[in-house]
C-alpha cells in the first residue's frame, strides 16, 4: 500500500454523541522525563492512542467511566481511572521500569534468535488464518520538509540547518481491509497547508506482519515471512519486560544488498511469541527512487474479534524518509499515524468495495477549530507557524508575481516558463519570444500561447492551444489550436533537450536537429468509455514549407559552416485520423470528493495502441496517402533481477508519401535523450514507407555494484534495439532530400547503462551489432531515466 502515500508528495461529517478531550502526558517515573509513542487503551475495548515524540496523548470520549491502560517495553503498565461528566479532562500517567535490557548474549551453535523467529512466524500464521477482514479509524499526519520552497521560523528552530517545511497533510478516516487484497479508506476530515492542491494522509502504508511489504516499485520479504530465512540473519542481542512478560530484542541483517530487504531491530513477546516492535530500515537495492533512505517504525497491539480470538495490528505507524532531486533539491517526509477501534470479521457495509480506493467524503475540509479539538497528535511550533505562513504566502500568489525554480507564476493561474524564452539553432538563429500557461479548476481547464520572433529568419512564430477535461473521471477531453512556427522534423523535443541543443549550436556549432516550418489549426477529442478502451479523433490542416540555414555563427570554431537543413516537399495537408488504445490492466480510483478523480493502475498488462490518418488529395491535400501504425508497449517485474520496459511497433505508409511525412525511429539526435530509444543509429539515418521496431530494457538493480559503498546508488541496465524500414522507389524518388536511406536487414545495437545518476539520468553506452559506420558504431547517450 507504500504507492498511495505517494500520492500525498505532490500533489463526512459523522454524527457522534459529544465527545470531550482525555489528555496527558506519559512520563518515566524515575527520571520525570516524557516517554514517547507509548500504547493507551481503553480496557474491555479495542480503542487505543499513542503518545507522540513528547508524551502527549489524546483521546475523544463521549461522558462515562474509563479505565485506561498505558503500556510500552521496557515499563510496567499503569492504570488510570477517570470519569468524564460534561469537560475536558487532563491526567498523566507515570511509568516505571520494568528490567534493564541484558548485556549482549553471547551463544555457540545456532542463535536462541532463530528459534523464537521460527515461533513467531507459527504464530503469525495461525492468526493469519483466521483474519478475513477488518475496520479501524486512524488519524494521520504527513509533514514534507524540503531545503526549496519551505518556509521556517529561525526563531524557535533548534537547529538552524534543518530544512523547512514545505507542506503538512492531516486526516481522519475509517479504512476496510478484506483479504486477499481489497482495501478501501474513506477520509471523513483533513486539513492540509494551502500550497496543497489535493493530497490526504493515509494511516496503513505497510504492515510488517504481511509476507510481502509492497513499496511499489518491488515486494520486499517481511521480517516474519514464511521464507524470512533466506532473506534474513537473526541474533538475540538481549531482552527486556512488559509488565512481567519477557519481550526479546532481536537484531536483523539483510543478507543481501543486491536483493530488496530490510535491516534493524525486532522486538517479539516471550510465550506467544507475538511481534511487538519494529524499527527497520531499507538497504540500497530497496530504496524508492529519489529516496536516500526509508525508516519504517512500527509497534502491534492485541485485539479481539467477536469470538474472542487475539489478532496483533498496527496500532501506530512511523515513516521518516529522506532524498534529493537533481543533487539540489532535498527533502525529508515524515508520516505519524495512529489507528485505534478495530472491528474484526465483522462485513463491511455492502458496497464498500467498489472502484474507489480512497474516497474523500464531501465536506471533509475543516478548519483549525476542528482540528484544535480533534488531531490526535498536537502540532508542533514549527508546524503551527507553517500552516500560517503558507497561507499567507498562498493568498500572496494569488494576486502577485511570484517565482519557482521553474516558472514565473502570475497570480494563481498564469504562468510563464523564462527557459523558453529563448532558444538559438541554424534556421531561426537567435530566437526571442514569450509564453504563457493557464491552468483552472485544478487543470481541469487549460490553454497555453506563445509568440516569438527569429532574428535571422526573421519569421514571426505564434501557438495558441486550448483543452478542456470534459468528465470528472478524466474519460472525456477536447482539445484544439491554431499554429505558425518552426517545427523540429522527427523528434518531439521537451525544454532541457532545447535548452542544450541551444547550448551546443551556441558553443561548437553542433544543431542537432533538422527543421520546417508549418502553420495551421488542428482540433481533437478523445473517450475512454471503459478502462479498456480509449478512441480519439482529431482533424488537422497545415501548410508545410522548406526551412533553410539563416546563420553561420558560433563563438567556438569560426572557421567551420553549420550543416544544411534539408529542404521538406513542401505542400498544405488536410488529414483526419482516429486511434484506439487497448488497457486489459485493472484500474482503482480515488475520489476526491471536489468531482475530480484520479486512478492507479493495479495490473501491468502491456497497452496496444492502433492508429489510423487519412491525408487525401479528396481533402484538398497536394499528396494522397494512408498512414497505419500499431504500438505496443509496457514494463513487467518478476523477483529483483527482471525489471523489464519495452516498445515495440510498426508503420505503414501507402500512397505517394513526401519526405517530412515518412516513417521515422526514435533515434538519438544527441543531447538529451528520451529512455526506450535507439542510441547509436543517428537523428535522420533511417527512414520508410514500411517500418518496424523493438527497443527492450532490463533494469538489474544494484547487481554489479550493490555492495560497493560509492557505487550502490547507482543501477545496472542493459538494452537491445532492433528496427527494419524499407521505402518503396516511387517514394524515394518523391523525396525532396534523399540523405537517408533504408535498413539492410534487421538494423541492431545493444549496450549497458548506468542509471540512478541525481535520481534522474542515466548513461548510456551503445554498439551498432550490424549496419556498420565508419566512426558511427558506438555511442555514449545521457539518458532520462524510465519510471
Amino acid at each position: 500500500m507504500f504507492k498511495y502515500i505517494l500520492l500525498s508528495f505532490f500533489i463526512c461529517n459523522i454524527t457522534l454523541a459529544q465527545k470531550y478531550q482525555l489528555t496527558g502526558t506519559v512520563y518515566d517515573l524515575k527520571f520525570n522525563s516524557t516517554v514517547g509513542f507509548a500504547t493507551l487503551r481503553i480496557e474491555g475495548t479495542n480503542q487505543v492512542s499513542t503518545s507522540d515524540e513528547n508524551g502527549v496523548y489524546k483521546f475523544l470520549l463521549p461522558e462515562g467511566g474509563y479505565k485506561v491502560v498505558t503500556s510500552l517495553i521496557g515499563y510496567f503498565s499503569d492504570t488510570i481511572y477517570v470519569n468524564i461528566e460534561g469537560g475536558d479532562i487532563v491526567r498523566d500517567v507515570y511509568l516505571k521500569q520494568s528490567e534493564i535490557l541484558t548485556e549482549e548474549i553471547t551463544v555457540s551453535g545456532e542463535d536462541p534468535a532463530y528459534e523464537i523467529i521460527r515461533n513467531a512466524i507459527n504464530y503469525k500464521n495461525n492468526f493469519n488464518s483466521r483474519l478475513k477482514e477488518y475496520k479501524y479509524e486512524a488519524y494521520s499526519k504527513l509533514v514534507l520538509k524540503s531545503n526549496q520552497m519551505s518556509v521556517k521560523d529561525t526563531a524557535i528552530m533548534k537547529d538552524k540547518n534543518e530544512m523547512g517545511i514545505f507542506s503538512i497533510l492531516e486526516s481522519e478516516s475509517i479504512g476496510y481491509f478484506r483479504k486477499p487484497n481489497e482495501f478501501k479508506e474513506i477520509i471523513v476530515s483533513k486539513i492540509e497547508t494551502a500550497n496543497t492542491r489535493r493530497g490526504v494522509a493515509l494511516p496503513f502504508v505497510v504492515n510488517f506482519y504481511d509476507d510481502n511489504v509492497d513499496l511499489q516499485e518491488f515486494k520486499v520479504p517481511g521480517p516474519i515471512s514464511n521464507d524470512a530465512f533466506d532473506n534474513y540473519d537473526y541474533r538475540l542481542t538481549g531482552t527486556t519486560t512488559i509488565d512481567s512478560l519477557t519481550v526479546f530484542k532481536i537484531e536483523m541483517k539483510n543478507k543481501s544488498e543486491l536483493v530488496p530487504q530490510f535491516s534493524g531491530t525486532l522486538y517479539i513477546l516471550d510465550s506467544i511469541f507475538a511481534l511487538m516492535k519494529i524499527d527497520l530500515t531499507t538497504n540500497n537495492a530497496a530504496k524508492l527512487r529519489f529516496f536516500s533512505n526509508i525508516n519504517f517504525k512500527q509497534s502491534f497491539s492485541p485485539f479481539t474479534d467477536t469470538q474472542k480470538y487475539e489478532y496483533w495490528l498496527p496500532t501506530d505507524n512511523q515513516i521518516n524518509g529522506t532524498g534529493s532531486l537533481l543533487g539540489f533539491l532535498q527533502f525529508k517526509a515524515e508520516v505519524f499515524s495512529v489507528v485505534k477501534d478495530y472491528q474484526i470479521n465483522i462485513p463491511a457495509p455492502p458496497g464498500t468495495f467498489d472502484k474507489y480506493i480512497i474516497k474523500v467524503q464531501p465536506g471533509a475540509s475543516k478548519d483549525s477549530s476542528y482540528w484544535a479539538k480533534n488531531r490526535l497528535i498536537e502540532p508542533t511550533p514549527e508546524e503551527e507557524f507553517a500552516y500560517k505562513q503558507i497561507e499567507i504566502n498562498e493568498e500572496k500568489r494569488k494576486t502577485e508575481i511570484t517565482i519557482s525554480p521553474t516558472a514565473i507564476n502570475f497570480g494563481e493561474n498564469f504562468a510563464s516558463v523564462p527557459l523558453s524564452y529563448y532558444h538559438y539553432n541554424r534556421v531561426e538563429g537567435n530566437f526571442l519570444g514569450l509564453n504563457l500557461r493557464y491552468r483552472a479548476d485544478r487543470w481541469r481547464t487549460g490553454a497555453d500561447g506563445m509568440i516569438g520572433y527569429g532574428l535571422d529568419d526573421q519569421k514571426l512564430k505564434y501557438e495558441l492551444s486550448f483543452r478542456q477535461r470534459l468528465l470528472p473521471d478524466r474519460s472525456l477531453n477536447f482539445g484544439a489550436g491554431i499554429y505558425r512556427k518552426l517545427t523540429t522534423m522527427n523528434f518531439d523535443v521537451f525544454f532541457l533537450a532545447r535548452f542544450y541543443n541551444s547550448m551546443t549550436s551556441l558553443g561548437i556549432k553542433d544543431d542537432q536537429y533538422d527543421y520546417m516550418y508549418n502553420s495551421g489549426w488542428f482540433a481533437r477529442i478523445n473517450y475512454s468509455p471503459v478502462p479498456l478502451f480509449r478512441f480519439e479523433g482529431s482533424i488537422q490542416q497545415e501548410k508545410q514549407q522548406s526551412a533553410f540555414k539563416n546563420t553561420n555563427f558560433s563563438f567556438l570554431k569560426n572557421d567551420q559552416l553549420f550543416k544544411a537543413n534539408p529542404p521538406i516537399n513542401d505542400a498544405f495537408s488536410r488529414s483526419v485520423g482516429f486511434s484506439m488504445r487497448l488497457d486489459p490492466n485493472k484500474y482503482k480510483y480515488i475520489d476526491w470528493g471536489d468531482d475530480n478523480e484520479s486512478r492507479l493502475r493495479l495490473t501491468n498488462f502491456p497497452t496496444i495502441e492502433f492508429s489510423y490518418e487519412n491525408n487525401s488529395k479528396n481533402l484538398g491535400s497536394t499528396y494522397d496517402f494512408r498512414k497505419y501504425s500499431v504500438m505496443m508497449n509496457g514494463r513487467n517485474r518478476a523477483g529483483f533481477l527482471l525489471n523489464v520496459t519495452y516498445k515495440m511497433g510498426f508503420t505503414y505508409l501507402n500512397g505517394e508519401v513526401p519526405y517530412q511525412s515518412l516513417a521515422y525511429f526514435n533515434a538519438n539526435p544527441g543531447g538529451i535523450n528520451p529512455a526506450l530509444g535507439f542510441k547509436v543509429m543517428r537523428y535522420q539515418e533511417y527512414l520508410g514507407d514500411k517500418l518496424f521496431y523493438l527497443n527492450i530494457e532490463n533494469d538489474f538493480g544494484k547487481l554489479i555494484w550493490g555492495n560497493f559503498p560509492l557505487l550502490n546508488t547507482l543501477n545496472f541496465v542493459a538494452f537491445y534495439n532492433a528496427g527494419r524500414s524499407e521505402i518503396s522507389a516511387k517514394n524515394f524518388n518523391l523525396s525532396s532530400y534523399k540523405g537517408y536511406s533504408e535498413t539492410s536487414g534487421i538494423y541492431q545495437e545493444a549496450g549497458v547503462g548506468i542509471g540512478g545518476i541525481l535520481s534522474l539520468f542515466r548513461l548510456d553506452f551503445a554498439w551498432r551489432l550490424n549496419n556498420f559506420k565508419d566512426g558511427k558504431n558506438f555511442n555514449v547517450v545521457l539518458t532520462v531515466d524510465n519510471f
